[in-house]
């Protein structure tokens, strides 16, 4: 978020004062991790085949189409070998991989008819069988999985997760973790229920794994759903995600993980509610896991604790963050080393020992390392950081980054076509060039603008003036008005136009006023 620079750059006091300038838009769609890097919003469970081929012939044995049998009249009958026999039918046909015929099957309308089977009937196989119809249903579309809701599978499934039946209980938190993950309309209907309590009691009981799994799983799905999630549950879910951190599962602490970044985000109540539980050093860890899939929403986690207050932040730090950071810049993945800059970026928008710790734990030659030859959006992230540390940084700082050749390397930024970052790129521009104005005090000289002009920043900087942005545009006038000396006489005729063109629109914006004075 940006906030309004304190314009005294020459307090002593400006640190102190400067808001930080914690950034939490990387939750914004465009800068969304891959969610087929991170968790299963849904999951079908499939019918074993041994080949495509047969799966082929077995979807045409068991066509809807060509059986054209009375599907009703069969689930009311009183066999129940043939009752048993359809709900196996019908539950292998929805685990079929390629199109499972999950409309055709609403379209018969038996769903309520099957609800009212597991309900009614005490056969675990049959109760089990229809659990897992309602699993493959719940992974189809959003439509489909409200049908379910509609028709009042909720409050059956939340009773039989509550069971003694390991295989049932299994089955039906798995139905409701694919509910959960269908959609935010999905999720407050579950929220306004029993689920979350229930849930986390099932889990203090500490079932089988396939259970555990189940319904981690579907608690972090839930956590998605965060500005529902009541205050008393918030702090529930805190405390076993507590316990179940030091799981040595990696599908338990990928999807524990998870829930913590979910509910971390954006609350610095939550925030200090995960510093509180002593779970930190747990966190922290988990990003040198071997398994990405931890290591991810670890690092997502620490990057929203980061975002909060100078004090969470150094309680992450004292926790050696900024080493495993260190390690995860070199990452084989992009979204790894774009969210650990990321991470660091918020870091160094924090107080001058904060920025002190990130340069003694040699990070910025990576980053800058990152500026060259990295992917555009890492190489946007390591600008941030970069440009944050100038923000606060003293200049002895500066003098640090400037001697790792960071100017050259920021400065090619500004050719770029993202019109935010070529702000942030001129911000740390200017954040240099007026700490530079220090050294006014001394040699009558700025010692800056030397090293901004051999990079060929100026040149940059003045081709900005041509910037179809007014923010870049006004920005890159600002720069050169105050510290190279420009007026309007030595600036572009382009940049000239325009602020001719500016000036007319604010005076045809002006309205006439005809006075008459009658003496």
């Amino acid at each position: 978020m940006d906030v309004e620079k304190k314009k005294d750059f020459f307090s002593t006091d400006r640190l102190d004062k400067y808001v930080k300038k914690k950034r939490e838009d990387i939750v914004n769609k465009n800068r969304k991790l891959n969610r087929e890097e991170s968790i299963m919003k849904k999951r079908k469970e499939k019918l074993i085949l041994v080949s495509s081929d047969f799966e082929e012939k077995y979807v045409s044995e068991t066509s809807l189409q060509e059986d054209n049998l009375n599907y009703k009249d069969q689930l009311l009958t009183f066999d129940f070998g043939k009752k048993l026999s359809l709900i196996i039918k019908i539950r292998k046909l929805l685990s079929i991989e390629k199109n499972p015929p999950i409309q055709e099957i609403l379209d018969s309308n038996i769903l309520p008819i099957l609800i009212q089977c597991i309900e009614d009937e005490t056969d675990v196989q049959l109760r089990f069988e229809i659990a897992w119809i309602i699993t493959n249903i719940a992974s189809g579309t959003s439509e489909q999985t409200y049908e379910l809701i509609k028709c009042g599978a909720i409050p059956v499934l939340i009773k039989f997760i509550q069971g003694n039946n390991e295989n049932l209980t299994s089955q039906c938190v798995w139905a409701l973790g694919n509910i959960a993950g269908d959609s935010s309309k999905c999720r407050i209907h579950l929220l306004n229920t029993n689920l979350v309590s229930v849930l986390l009691d099932q889990i203090r009981k500490n079932k089988n794994l396939t259970f555990l799994r189940n319904a981690v799983w579907t608690l972090s799905n839930l956590c998605r759903e965060k500005a529902k999630l009541k205050k008393i549950d918030n702090s529930l879910i805190i405390s076993e995600l507590g316990k179940l951190i030091f799981s040595e599962d990696s599908d338990i602490l990928t999807d524990v993980c998870w829930a913590l970044s979910y509910i971390s985000d954006g609350s610095s109540v939550i925030i200090q509610g995960i510093i509180n539980s002593g779970m930190l050093n747990r966190i922290t860890e988990l990003l040198m896991h071997k398994d990405t899939r931890v290591q991810t929403p670890a690092l997502r986690t620490v990057g929203n604790i980061v975002t909060g207050d100078d004090f969470q932040t150094q309680a992450v730090i004292n926790c050696s963050v900024l080493p495993c950071l260190l390690t995860l810049l070199n990452s084989n993945k992009k979204s790894i080393k774009r969210e650990a800059c990321w991470t660091i970026s918020n870091i160094t928008a924090g107080n001058i020992s904060q920025i002190q710790a990130t340069i003694d734990s040699k990070i910025f030659p990576i980053l800058i390392s990152l500026l060259e030859s990295s992917e555009l959006d890492v190489k946007k992230e390591a600008a941030w950081a970069i440009s944050n540390a100038t923000t606060g940084g003293t200049k002895t700082q500066i003098d640090y980054l400037i001697n790792l050749n960071s100017i050259p390397s920021l400065l090619k930024l500004l050719d770029s076509t993202d019109v935010r970052i070529i702000k942030v790129i001129l911000e740390g521009v200017e954040n240099i060039l007026e700490i530079g104005e220090q050294s006014r005090l001394f040699n009558c000289k700025n010692a800056y603008i030397a090293a901004i002009e051999q990079a060929g920043g100026l040149e940059k900087i003045e081709n900005l003036q041509q910037h179809e942005n007014d923010g870049i545009y006004e920005n890159a006038i600002k720069i050169l008005e105050r510290f190279f000396g420009a007026e309007d006489e030595f600036l572009s005729e382009p940049a000239i136009l325009k602020k001719d063109l500016r000036n007319l629109e604010t005076l045809s914006q002006i309205p006439e006023c005809n006075f008459t004075i009658n003496e």
